[in-house]
């Protein structure tokens, strides 16, 4: 009779091989994602694209307008500004609209005069505000693209806590497949000379490179170019203009200039900055004029360059988030337009920034231009 073959024991270095092709299998198609977005997040600022903002605007029901004021009447009887659901009657308003978003469990920003709502999302970005008084809805939708979708998903930024754990997980595998390779390297390392050589080598050259000097003592930058377009008007006065930088909830962080007449008798110009309507209520209504170093002359039609450079210490001392660029314009025997910029902190040194808006009437085209440094 022949003998029965015992069964071999799996080695220890088949178990390693196979966990380290499995590990590699899963998580091959996320590090390519990975590499990619890392090479489109380093060279960011030089990856052109073209944001597409979409508006929404119109009058709110007089129940769901009720609704609203009926809440913030309730909110503010013990603070000026709180944070609180919005009521269900404007959710169910909401859900109505083509916008595709429920708002369950998300909290408003309240205040004396508007209701704001920031729904961040990967890519882009979507905000809206009520205003109190009148009952005007304003939804404004950010899409920034494919490349700018994807970049988030590398960060985990605005996206859901399912995406972070499944990234969570991805690199636990990649760890896996990493300490198993260094296992199979020290097994097989034997007769190859240059594996230890060049397992030191990629320890050392990213150190040398981080050891090149930065440029400590370059300047910031930051420049706004704005263009005030000319208007065949019967009756034409230069626009009012404030130009400010606003947080994730659309609340004031700094004015950096205010343009308006300031030589009519008895500062008469004063009173036509409430025509500068979002710039008032966030800050103009509790500031003295004139402000040094803010407040300006009106401007003529063409294009005017502002140098805002003292506000590259603002950016890097913010925290990281979703900041706005506000510029608003009001004329006189006129129109009012508002154009905001986002601006995403922070915002990676020797890295040039250009961004780019288009008013329609009051305002032409907007450039901001931001290079940070150490």
């Amino acid at each position: 009779m022949r003998k029965a073959r015992k069964p071999r024991k799996r080695s220890p270095v088949g178990s390693i091989k196979s966990w380290h092709w499995i590990a590699s299998a899963v998580c091959l198609i996320a590090t390519l994602g990975f590499a990619l977005t890392g090479i489109t997040l380093n060279h960011a600022s030089r990856v052109e694209a073209t944001p597409t903002k979409t508006t929404f605007e119109m009058e709110l029901p007089p129940a769901a307008h009720q609704a609203l004021v009926k809440r913030q009447q309730e909110l503010l009887q013990t603070t000026h500004s709180a944070e609180a659901s919005l009521p269900s009657i404007f959710r169910q308003w909401y859900q109505q609209q083509a916008f595709g978003m429920r708002l369950t469990g998300v909290e408003a920003e309240w205040d004396m005069y508007e209701v704001y709502v920031g729904l961040p999302q990967a890519g882009g970005d979507r905000w809206f505000r009520v205003d109190l008084e009148s009952g005007e809805f304003y939804q404004e939708n950010i899409d920034r693209g494919w490349i700018a979708y994807f970049n988030d998903l590398h960060k985990g930024r605005n996206t859901s806590g399912a995406w972070v754990s499944m990234l969570d997980i991805l690199a636990i595998i990649m760890l896996v497949y990493a300490i198993t390779g260094l296992i199979l390297l020290k097994r097989y390392a034997k007769g190859r000379k240059s594996t230890w050589p060049l397992v030191i080598a990629g320890l050392i050259i990213p150190w040398l490179f981080l050891m090149v000097p930065t440029h400590a003592s370059e300047k910031d930058e930051v420049q706004l170019t704005l263009t005030i377009p000319a208007l065949n008007v019967a009756e034409y006065h230069r626009p009012y203009v404030a130009i400010w930088l606003a947080d994730g909830k659309h609340q004031r962080v700094q004015d950096l200039a205010v343009l308006y007449d300031g030589k009519m008798a008895n500062r008469e110009g004063e009173k036509w900055l409430k025509d500068i309507r979002q710039w008032w209520r966030r800050s103009g209504r509790s500031l003295e004029m004139p402000m040094d170093g803010v407040s300006g002359a009106t401007k003529r039609p063409g294009t005017h360059t502002f140098n805002f450079s003292e506000v590259g210490a603002l950016f890097k001392q913010l925290p990281a988030g979703d900041y706005f660029l506000n510029i608003e314009a009001a004329r006189e025997v006129g129109g009012r337009e508002h154009v905001v910029v986002p601006i995403s902190l922070p915002i990676e040194p020797h890295e040039p920034i250009l961004m780019k808006a288009q008013g329609e009437h009051e305002l032409g085209l907007v450039e901001l231009y931001i290079l940070l440094n150490d």
